[in-house]
């Protein structure tokens, strides 16, 4: 057997091996991965529709791409709470993912939560900053601080709970009535809004 035909078996061989063992680790992770999105997704529902009492409902069809699919929520009582889709638009560097609970009325947003961006660090990433009132100085010298404190989730994000879809409006200064851009990185601030906007649609266009 030539050279020639003995390295291009090797490397056959080679390729079949490194084919089989990419086939393999694929079909080992690709459940963990799907129990690790739906999880992820779980989280973003429970966020965006307070007061969700048990697994919310499917709207859509079954066969619906699970990015695209509509949630109904019930509260203790088996009432509609709202409904929850996400919405996706385009940040500055990256497509925005954002989960939206919509209330029973359609009138207003009940809560958010970005579930993916790649944003500009320092900036837009600030979509999925929790702010704190701590500093090393005071963690040094006050004590008593405890982390219940603390805010629980992003402010920027806050700013979305219980606005009219009318108040969906990027302004500069700080407006309770309106949504604050995040200095430097309005391009990310815009594509949220429009993300929600999206996912508002995607609701108002699956419940009839």
């Amino acid at each position: 057997m030539g050279k020639k035909l003995r390295y291009m078996l090797v490397l056959g061989i080679i390729s079949v091996i490194t084919a089989v063992a990419v086939g393999a680790t694929y079909v080992t992770t690709k459940e963990k991965i799907r129990a690790r999105e739906d999880a992820r997704r779980m989280e973003a529902i429970l966020t965006a529709l307070p007061g969700l009492d048990g697994q919310p409902q499917e709207v859509t069809p079954p066969n619906v791409d699970p990015e695209e699919k509509v949630y109904k929520g019930l509260d203790k009582d088996q009432k509609v709470i709202g409904y929850a889709a996400l919405g996706k638009a385009q940040g500055y560097s990256s497509t925005i993912k954002t989960m939206v609970g919509l209330s029973s009325d359609m009138g207003k947003v009940l809560a958010i939560k970005v579930l993916a961006q790649s944003e500009t660090p320092g900036l837009g990433t600030r979509v999925t900053e929790i702010a704190t009132t701590r500093t090393l100085w005071r963690l040094i010298m006050g004590g008593g601080e405890t982390a219940a404190a603390e805010p629980s989730t992003p402010w920027f994000q806050n700013q979305f709970k219980d606005k009219a879809l009318n108040q969906l409006t990027v302004v500069r200064e700080a407006d309770p009535n309106k949504i604050q851009a995040i200095t430097g990185a309005t391009i990310t601030t815009k594509a949220v809004v429009a993300a929600v906007e999206d996912g508002v649609k995607r609701i108002k266009a699956s419940v009839k």
